[in-house]
């Protein structure tokens, strides 16, 4: 195992963080921080008639804003972040192939100029939910309040969020599991993310290049599942944008696999699966609904309409053998479940853009072993992949410890002239917070966050 990293980069990286703490901290203390007014809660998104689809929309392309409008986005709901904003509901494709639309929250610095392009950072969220409250759109929003905070585990992302308005870079958020909350499924997910960076490109406020922008696609755990099918439908269904690199952090690249998680603390995510399936696929729908005893019936329901906060909590240590009057074995062997479960393993489709996997090897949740897999199939198709497995986190901790190494190899993937890498390369290492150059853009990270949420700017003041 090894650490690398330019360990004198690495120190005046960290001395630079530290100045920038101080001085920004020294400007915070004296000219105060503004209140920000709360504003009122938005609507959810089942009533919201901006996430309705116009009539006519099916004869528009993928990625064509259908509407739009400006935001306030919030840390935990009540702080406002001073960014501009806003949301767009744009036409995309379902996992039938059939015209849909979807939200996505798009965000430049407040500073920023937009007379010049920049790159954009298309974020991911593991909202991981088949309820629409819980979809990004709504809990970024200020004003949201208590049914907001049930998706708070999205807050944890801000971090992500606060590291690329900190470059300057625009950042996009999309409901990438649609109106519907379609988690676990198959190709929607790519469609959902291509089509929202489509719209994002073409949205005049964010003044960027079209499709010369040079994007790079990030999510975690579900939100790394959901990059994963952008990545590998992004050659074909979306060959136009360019894509510089795209990393994924222990990402579900077998919806399966998640079985092994039955009866732990973890076991909230058999459940969610099941209930987005259930939801998406009427054939395994109908087959589930032949085997579920009435308490699986009840508590696939109440999972379907929870975020993944409460389901945790609710769901943890549960036997879904108990929800089944069948053998779980017997009941993944019929053909309308079987069929559904081997459509979402991801792997059989090898992404053209450069892209980063990181994964822990202790992970409880996503079985290293299924990432393994993936990454091997994509190199053995001529994929170019960074692969780094962490040996001391596990899969909560990671979404952390993964965020500053991983950042650090996206700006490096979108700095101008970067030359395409090509090849595979595995690195295991003891921590990827282990480096100081990790250490010194991990404190960068928090502390832009913590001032952002504070009321204080972050990113370039180009205006």
């Amino acid at each position: 195992m090894a650490i690398t990293g330019d360990r004198g980069r690495g120190r005046r990286l960290l001395a630079t963080a530290l100045t920038t703490a101080l001085t920004t901290a020294s400007a915070v203390l004296l000219g105060g921080v503004a209140a920000g007014t709360v504003a009122a809660q938005p609507l959810p998104v089942n009533v919201d008639p901006f996430y309705r689809a116009p009539d006519g929309f099916e004869s528009t392309d993928p990625g064509t804003i259908l509407r739009s409008r400006e935001v306030q986005l919030a840390a935990l709901t009540v702080l406002p972040v001073h960014v501009r904003s806003w949301q767009l509901l744009y036409r995309t494709t379902d996992l039938f192939g059939q015209p849909t639309v979807a939200a996505t929250t798009v965000a430049i610095p407040e500073g920023a100029s937009t007379s010049h392009g920049r790159p954009l950072v298309s974020h991911q969220f593991f909202y991981d939910s088949t309820s629409p409250a819980c979809a990004p759109s709504y809990v970024l929003q200020q004003g949201g309040g208590l049914p907001a905070l049930e998706g708070v585990h999205s807050t944890v992302e801000y971090l992500e969020l606060a590291a690329s308005i900190s470059q300057g870079y625009a950042i996009n958020v999309p409901d990438y599991e649609g109106l519907n909350g379609h988690l676990a499924v198959a190709k929607e997910p790519g469609y959902l993310v291509l089509d929202s960076v489509r719209a994002a490109e073409s949205f005049q406020p964010l003044g960027l290049d079209g499709a010369n922008t040079p994007v790079a696609l990030w999510g975690y755990s579900g939100g790394g599942m959901g990059s994963g099918w952008a990545a590998e439908m992004q050659p074909g269904y979306a060959p136009e944008l360019n894509v510089k690199g795209i990393a994924l952090g222990a990402p579900v690249s077998d919806v399966e696999s998640l079985l092994h998680v039955n009866g732990s603390m973890f076991a909230s995510l058999i459940g969610v699966g099941i209930a987005s399936l259930r939801n998406a696929y009427p054939e395994f729908a109908e087959t589930t609904e032949k085997y579920l005893t009435p308490e699986g019936r009840a508590v696939m329901d109440r999972t379907a309409n929870q975020c993944l906060v409460r389901n945790v909590l609710n769901l943890m240590f549960t036997d879904y053998q108990r929800m089944l009057t069948i053998p779980i074995a017997d009941y993944l062997a019929l053909p309308e479940i079987k069929e559904v479960f081997d459509s979402t393993v991801l792997g059989s489709n090898p992404p053209t853009a450069p892209t980063m996997v990181y994964q822990g090897v202790y992970d409880e949740a996503v079985p290293w072993y299924t990432n393994d897999r993936m990454v091997q199939r994509w190199c053995d198709g001529g994929a170019s992949v960074y692969y780094k497995r962490d040996h001391l986190s596990e899969h909560l901790t990671l979404t952390t410890l993964g965020m500053a190494d991983a950042f650090n190899w996206i700006k490096s993937r979108l700095a101008p002239g970067a030359a395409d890498p090509s090849g595979c390369r595995t690195d295991d290492v003891i921590t990827m917070l282990g480096s100081l150059d990790a250490l010194a853009t991990q404190t960068e990270i928090e502390l832009n966050a913590a001032f952002g949420a504070l009321g204080w700017p972050i990113g370039p003041q180009e205006r």
